[in-house]
C-alpha cells in the first residue's frame, strides 16, 4: 500500500490531458489562461490550443501575438474583439503575462461576454493575486492550472513520462539512470525533457541503453549528483563510499547543509521502511510505502545492515549535525565528514 499526500488541484499531465478531450470536441470562445510551475505540461498545453485554434500559424489574420513591449488590458480585449474579411476566428495570444497593464475590467467584461469565434490565451507561469490585473485573470474565463507532480502516484507518473521521453528519443534508461534523472530533476519535467535531449544528442541517434554512469556524466548539476551519490552510499551502508563521495561534494563546493537534508530523507525512509519491514510487510509493499523506488537497491541493502535501534539514532544524531552546521566558527565539511562517519559506523580518522 502506498501513502500520499494531499495536494491542491490535479498535476499538469492530468490537466493535459483533460484539456486534450475538450479540444477533440472544440474549445469554446473567451478567456483562458494557462498558468502554473509545471512549464513542460503548460508549453504542452499551448502548442496543442494554438494548433486547434489556428491551424496556420502564418495567418497573420486569424493570430495576433503580443507580449514582446508593454500592453495594456484594453487593447489587449480590443484586439481579441477585432474581427477581419479574411478569417473565420480571432485568435490573440498574450505570451508574456509581465508586460500586462491597465484596468483589469475590459478583460473582466470580455470573460463574460465573449464575442463569438473571438479566443484570447494568456501565459501567466506566476500569477500575484494581490494585484487587480492577475486576480481579474485568475477568477475570469478558464483557468488552466499546471501544477508540478508531488506524492506517490504522481511522481510515478513523472518517471513513466521520462521513461517515455527517452523512448521517443532512443533513449533507454537503465533503472539507475532513470532514478538519476529523478533525484536531480525531480518534478521539472521541463528539466528533464533537456536532459534526455543532451542524451540523445550524445548517442547520436542510436537507440541503446543507458546506464547511470554514462548517465551522470552527462547530466547537469554535479553538486546534486554528488549529494545523490552520498545519500545512497549513506542508506547502503557503504562506509568508504559515503566517505568519499561526502569528499567529493565538499572538494565540488557543495552544501553541507543541503547535503544533510537529503540525508535526513533517506534516514526517514530507512526507518519507516525497517518497521514495517519487521512488521512483516512485503518487500514491494515497504519500497512503496518508502516511497524508494528510485533507490530501492540502496534501501535493500540499507535494511540488512542497519539494525532498528540504529536507525531510531538517526534523528538525534541528524539534529545535532544540523545544530553544529548552524552555528558560527565551525568547519562544516568536517561536521558533515563525521556525521558520514558517525551514521554509517566508519571508524574516524
Amino acid at each position: 500500500m502506498a501513502f500520499s499526500r494531499a495536494h491542491p488541484g490535479p498535476w499538469g499531465g492530468a490537466v493535459l490531458r483533460r484539456l486534450e478531450t475538450d479540444l477533440a470536441s472544440g474549445w469554446r470562445p473567451g478567456l483562458t489562461v494557462l498558468t502554473g510551475d509545471d512549464l513542460y505540461h503548460l508549453d504542452r498545453a499551448q502548442a496543442a490550443l494554438l494548433a486547434k485554434l489556428v491551424p496556420d500559424p502564418a495567418d497573420a489574420f486569424a493570430l495576433s501575438i503580443l507580449g514582446d513591449t508593454p500592453v495594456s488590458a484594453g487593447a489587449l480585449v480590443g484586439a481579441a474583439r477585432s474581427s477581419g474579411m479574411f478569417a473565420s476566428r480571432r485568435v490573440v495570444f498574450l505570451r508574456d503575462v509581465s508586460g500586462l497593464e491597465g484596468d483589469p475590467e475590459p478583460l473582466v467584461a470580455y470573460a463574460a461576454k465573449p464575442p463569438e469565434a473571438s479566443f484570447l490565451l494568456v501565459r501567466a507561469p506566476k500569477l500575484d493575486r494581490k494585484r487587480k490585473l492577475h486576480k481579474a485573470l485568475a477568477e475570469s474565463g478558464r483557468l488552466l492550472e499546471f501544477r508540478r507532480a508531488a506524492g506517490d502516484v504522481e511522481m510515478r507518473a513523472v518517471a513513466d513520462t521520462i521513461t517515455a521521453m527517452g523512448r521517443e528519443a532512443g533513449v533507454a534508461l537503465e533503472p539507475d539512470a532513470l532514478a538519476l534523472v529523478l533525484d536531480v530533476c525531480g518534478a521539472d519535467l521541463h528539466r528533464a525533457a533537456g536532459e534526455i535531449e543532451k542524451m540523445a544528442s550524445f548517442l547520436g541517434g542510436a537507440s541503446t541503453a543507458l546506464d547511470a554512469t554514462t548517465a551522470r556524466a552527462l547530466v547537469a548539476g554535479s553538486g546534486l549528483l554528488e549529494d545523490w551519490e552520498l545519500a545512497d552510499a549513506v542508506t547502503a551502508r557503504r562506509p568508504e563510499d559515503a566517505a568519499a563521495a561526502a569528499r567529493r561534494l565538499l572538494d565540488a563546493g557543495g552544501e553541507p547543509i543541503r547535503a544533510l537534508g537529503g540525508l535526513a530523507s533517506r534516514a526517514r525512509a530507512l526507518l519507516r521502511a525497517k518497521a514495517l519491514r519487521e512488521g512483516g510487510m512485503a518487500p514491494k509493499d515497504v519500497v512503496d510505502a518508502s516511497r524508494a523506488w528510485y533507490f530501492r537497491d540502496a534501501l535493500a541493502d540499507g535494511l540488512t545492515r542497519y539494525s532498528l535501534a540504529e536507525l531510531r539514532a538517526m534523528p538525534a544524531k541528524l539534529y545535532r549535525a544540523d545544530r553544529a552546521l548552524k552555528s558560527s566558527g565551525i568547519d562544516k565539511g568536517a561536521v558533515l565528514e563525521a556525521l558520514v562517519s558517525d551514521l554509517t559506523g566508519a571508524k574516524s580518522r
